[in-house]
This record gives structure tokens, sequence and C-alpha cells, in this order.
């Protein structure tokens, strides 16, 4: 296969030792969906689907515009093997020319995901606006059942006020909108950020 039709691809260790980050030189999906149901994942998220058959002790997928973040069910001894098992699967699954999220897949969910879900809307409509005017951001970067882990990144990294921002801003809008929710940790990694707002 010749370079121009090669679709490149990035692999980024994440804050949470079990997640890695994928970044795809084109768009993916318009928009932002999780899933942890591999049954659900083969009907309507393919290239989840075809992530979970792939890659083994795989706990759930996030696709969002150019970017497949994989979630492990525990830490891999040596994330090197799992990148190229994983990034390969997306190169697999893209060249192929499939869909990676077909249409109406959102409406379609349920259960836990579908409250991570809500709770994703929630920092899309609302929450990411209004940060942005500081120059920063807020992300679900993990979630078990109905616990999520938020990480905040850019101005919201490393400021002094982003333990206020998560306690009373990001907490309570996600809370309000999804009560279901049983606990929001903050999984940031504050001492790197070099950029704060404050």
């Amino acid at each position: 296969m010749s370079e121009e039709t090669t679709i490149r691809i990035t692999a980024e260790p994440q804050v949470i030792p079990s997640n890695c980050l994928f970044r795809v030189a084109n768009n993916v999906f318009v928009g932002c969906l999780y899933t942890s149901d591999k049954e659900w994942a083969a009907e309507w998220a393919p290239l989840a689907g075809h992530l979970f058959d792939s890659v083994e002790n795989l706990k759930g997928v996030r696709i969002n515009n150019s970017e497949v973040l994989i979630s492990m069910k525990s830490t891999p001894s040596d994330w090197r093997e799992v990148a190229r098992s994983a990034g390969q699967g997306i190169r697999e699954h893209l060249q192929a020319g499939n869909v990676a999220v077909k249409g109406g897949a959102l409406e379609t969910q349920e259960g836990d995901d579908l409250l991570r879900q809500k709770a994703q809307a929630v920092i899309d409509d609302t929450l990411n606006p209004n940060l942005a005017s500081h120059g920063g951001w807020v992300e679900i970067q993990a979630s078990d059942g109905k616990e999520l882990y938020i990480t905040m990144g850019g101005g919201c990294q490393g400021c002094g006020s982003a333990a206020m921002t998560m306690k009373q801003g990001v907490e309570v809008a996600i809370r309000d909108a999804v009560p279901e929710i049983e606990g929001l940790h903050d999984a940031t990694d504050h001492a790197s950020g070099d950029n704060p707002y404050m």
C-alpha cells in the first residue's frame, strides 16, 4: 500500500494508565460516542466493534471526531503491543471504507453508556463553550459504571481555580442534568499544567 493511501495514526498514553488515545489524520465521526457494550458496538459502532474483536481485554471505546480513545480492563504491561494492535485495527477498518458509527447510533444507547452520553452532552453544549473563554476544556477520560473520571486541559490544567471549577461548575452541571451519575472524580494531572489561565 502506498504512503498516500495509508491513514496516519499516532498513539498517546493518557493520565489514566489504562487508557490510550489514537489521533487519526482525518475525521472519523462527527461528535462523541462511547461504548462499553460489544454487542451494541457490533451493530451500531462498527469501528468500536472491530476493536472489541481485535484488542484483548478492551473495556470501552470513545470515538470523538478524529480521535479514538481505548480503555482497557487493566493497565497493559506493555502498551506498545496493545497500541500496535489497536492502531492496526483502526487503520484496517477505515482504509476498507467502513463506517465508524452508523446514523442514529446515539439514540439507541442504553444503561451506563447512555448516562455517560448524557454527561458528554453537558460537557459539549455547556461546559466546554464556557471554559473555552479561559483557554480550557474538560473531558470524560474514563468511566466505571455510574462513576465518571474527568480531566481538565488547556488553561484549566494547573490553574489555581481548577478545584473550584471542578466542584462548583463541572460536578454541579453534570449532576443537575444526569442525577443518576453516582461519582465524579478529578483525574487531571494538575502538576503538569504549563499554561494556566490564572
